[in-house]
């Protein structure tokens, strides 16, 4: 942890000696990859093709291609006459889109289908079908368009997940019986964006928020003609249905800024609430009802340095303070045998709790030359473990190129 304060308050220092003079001369809108993009927490970073790709109208005017083997990213788009085509493929996701000046759109989606087979059939001339499929579907649209001194985007956004459908069909000389076992989980989001993007000069902003609902459900049916009465079907809720709701305010300020060096800082807030749909348990006479809100606080710096038109550099860390509130209510129901009436009992569980998380570091080197842009980054895990190449599927080094017509 020290070593980490160290580096924080070297960069800071480092930062500061680079940006000596006040002045407005300064040029940096080369368009960055995905290193610089999850490194900027300030809303007055530098353009980046992820950046543009998420508020679709910004992708107007651009033919380029795009490639960052480390983030397993790929975008590809066109410019033509009145408005610009767009296809990314984002690690498992594809995204489709048109932006034009006045507005743009996109539709994303990741697909995960998956069906199985089994027959089977023993001496006794016995058939036993078994299917099993699964979904994780998400579909994605988002849509931009600019006022005159804000940008604004909506996000709608639709997911199945741990959905499973499983079917056995069993068949003899007496009939058949079929069973379904069906679980899925559904969830809803929508969110609105502003930001002061497109006239901000020193001071930056964006404000918005989401709302969503997600909804569980387990569905179990048998079906038999060889015994009718063993029929049956039911439809269950599960235990992870909740409403979620969201607001953030992110800023940022350009507090030192030359001819060849700025520095942004700035803090970025969140505040968040999961409200859980009451669990019904008749069995025990038992209802339960659950509540967690957190908040998040993220200060910020970002320090970028030009050599020259072809070289730039640039350093980025951040902290986050979380802290956390959760609410859970569970009612018992209990029957008095000497009257002839039932009384509940309300217990109750608060626990409050706040963390400071690990701040993370990363620097980067950027290289253009005419239509070439060549984008390397370093991630904060190296200072945790500056040995490691892989861990848990993330690496260390990130790199990306562009190539722009």
């Amino acid at each position: 942890m020290r070593l980490k304060l160290h580096l924080f308050a070297l960069a800071t220092i480092v930062a500061a000696a680079i940006a000596e003079t006040p002045s407005d001369t300064a040029n940096f809108n080369v368009l960055h990859g995905n290193a610089y993009y999850t490194t900027a927490r300030t809303p007055g970073e530098a353009p980046s093709v992820l950046r543009n790709l998420y508020t679709p109208y910004l992708m107007y005017g651009s033919s380029l291609v795009y490639l960052a083997p480390s983030d397993n990213q790929a975008v590809a788009s066109y410019a033509s006459g009145e408005h610009t085509s767009f296809f990314a493929y984002l690690n498992s996701r594809a995204m489709l889109g048109i932006a034009t000046k006045s507005f743009g759109f996109s539709f994303s989606l990741d697909l995960d289908e998956k069906v199985e087979f089994f027959d089977e059939k023993d001496a006794y001339h016995k058939d036993e079908r078994t299917s099993v499929s699964g979904h994780g579907n998400e579909f994605t649209f988002r849509f931009s368009l600019p006022f005159q001194t804000t940008d604004f985007l909506a996000t709608l956004r639709y997911s199945q997940y741990n959905d499973s459908l499983a079917k056995v069909e069993y068949a003899d000389s007496e009939g058949k019986i079929k069973k379904e076992y069906h679980s899925h989980d559904h969830y809803i989001s929508g969110s609105v964006t502003f930001t002061n993007k497109p006239s901000a000069k020193n001071f930056s902003w964006s404000t918005g928020g989401t709302a969503a609902r997600n909804i569980e459900t387990v569905k179990t049916s048998l079906k038999s003609s060889i015994d009718p009465d063993d029929n049956y079907k039911e439809k269950l809720r599960g235990t992870s249905n909740y409403i979620y709701a969201s607001f953030f305010y992110n800023f940022g300020y350009i507090v030192l800024q030359s001819a060849n060096a700025r520095v942004h800082v700035g803090n970025n807030t969140s505040v968040n609430a999961y409200i859980y749909d009451r669990v019904k348990d008749n069995d025990n006479r038992r209802k339960d009802f659950y509540i967690q809100s957190n908040l998040y606080l993220t200060p910020h710096i970002l320090a970028e340095y030009a050599f020259n038109e072809n070289w730039m550099i640039w350093g980025g860390s951040y902290y986050t303070w979380s802290n956390s509130f959760n609410r859970e209510e569970y009612q018992e129901a209990y029957v008095v045998e000497d009257e002839d009436k039932d009384f509940t009992v309300k217990n109750y569980l608060t626990q409050i709790s706040t963390k400071t998380n690990t701040l993370g570091l990363s620097t980067g080197l950027l290289f253009k030359y005419k239509k070439l842009i060549l984008e390397a980054g370093i991630q904060s895990a190296l200072y945790r473990n500056p040995f490691r190449g892989f861990d848990g599927g993330s690496m260390l080094m990130d790199f990306s190129g562009t190539v722009t017509f």
